[in-house]
């Protein structure tokens, strides 16, 4: 699918390889329910809003007709998916059927890995036993505290960071009584800017394959306020300078995403978007239940999104304006070089926006 000179360390360089037949990432979404109400999250902002309904899990119709049309997709191209998540912005273990999903997709063969992300805190032993039996190939584990004072506060929930712990340790112990590698176990925290990040470590070490903390950014959809107010309180301007400076970003500095040219995600009532953050759904290019995958990829609808993606550099939207997510991006994912004459669509689709 690919063409030659594309790959740079095992990663795929955008600029030489667009347009792609199909997307590098697909998530599906489970569910948009979260159990924590997180402090930097819409959920804990904006979940009563309007446009952020419905609030439900998956329906098994959508989830099949989604699986069912990358399986048509791939044995068109001859090319897996090279990722599926299954999550998107909601936690996805509130779905009982979570593993069942990680077991079709698996058996259908439509991808090269399948990714969760979770907070860890539904991850009984059952549902643990269950993603290492069904063939899982990656746990990412969001930690938000290891101190139960900041862990109340950031989540607004009583799961104490000890449970959380303890779930992932079961899930480590029974995957290597079973003798298998899989699924590779992430574990990271948002960074606290206080030595709790070293507390953090040392807990996870030896716990997870690997640990690290991630960055807080800017994403700042709709009528959020400030995710660094929220995170830091009174040290937020100095925890967001930081973070600025460690990547060498200027805030007036405006970059094209290259979401709308690499990914896709299904969200819980088959709306197809390109950005998983995209709560107010403003990205969208149609539902699933509609439309192929294929035909929603190569439409009209995504081919004026992605042409006003370089030409406002993400401006035009609520769900882009405040995003840092460009500017913290590898240069293999820089796509400000494409231009609009390289872009073209077969299925003249409108979406609904």
């Amino acid at each position: 699918m690919l063409q030659k000179n594309i790959h740079a360390g095992g990663k795929i360089i955008l600029k030489d390889a667009i347009p792609l037949k199909q997307p590098l990432c697909v998530s599906i979404e489970p569910t948009n329910i979260c159990n924590f109400k997180c402090a930097m999250c819409f959920h804990g902002n904006n979940e009563s809003d309007p446009r952020a309904l419905p609030l439900k899990n998956m329906d098994n119709d959508v989830f099949r007709k989604s699986v069912d049309d990358i399986k048509a997709w791939v044995s068109e191209t001859g090319c897996p998916i090279k990722l599926i998540k299954l999550y998107s912005l909601g936690e996805p273990l509130v779905n009982p059927d979570i593993c069942e999903m990680v077991k079709v997709i698996k058996e259908l063969g439509i991808c090269d890995a399948i990714e969760i992300t979770t907070n860890g805190s539904l991850l009984t032993k059952s549902v643990a036993e269950k993603l290492v039996d069904y063939g899982l190939d990656i746990l990412r584990l969001s930690v938000y505290s290891v101190k139960n004072d900041r862990m109340k506060y950031v989540t607004n929930s009583d799961v104490l960071p000890q449970q959380i712990k303890n779930n992932l340790l079961y899930l480590r112990k029974y995957r290597d009584s079973k003798g298998v590698a899989y699924p590779k176990i992430y574990a990271k925290m948002l960074d606290a800017n206080t030595d709790e990040n070293e507390q953090f470590v040392d807990q996870y070490k030896a716990v997870a394959d690997e640990v690290g903390i991630d960055e807080v950014f800017q994403i700042g959809i709709g009528d959020e306020t400030d995710v660094f107010d929220r995170m830091y309180k009174d040290g937020a301007e100095k925890a967001h300078q930081k973070s600025l400076d460690s990547n060498f970003i200027k805030t007036n500095e405006k970059r094209p995403c290259r979401y709308p040219f690499s990914h896709i995600t299904i969200r819980n009532d088959g709306t197809v978007i390109v950005c998983c953050a995209d709560w107010l759904k403003e990205l969208s290019i149609g539902n699933v239940m509609d439309h192929t995958l294929k035909e929603l990829w190569e439409s009209s609808s995504m081919y004026e999104l992605r042409c006003d993606m370089l030409k406002t550099k993400g401006m035009k939207w609520k769900a882009c304006r405040n995003c840092e997510i460009p500017l913290r991006d590898g240069p293999e994912d820089d796509v400000s070089e494409i231009t609009v004459d390289m872009l073209s669509y077969n299925f003249d689709i409108k979406g609904d926006k």
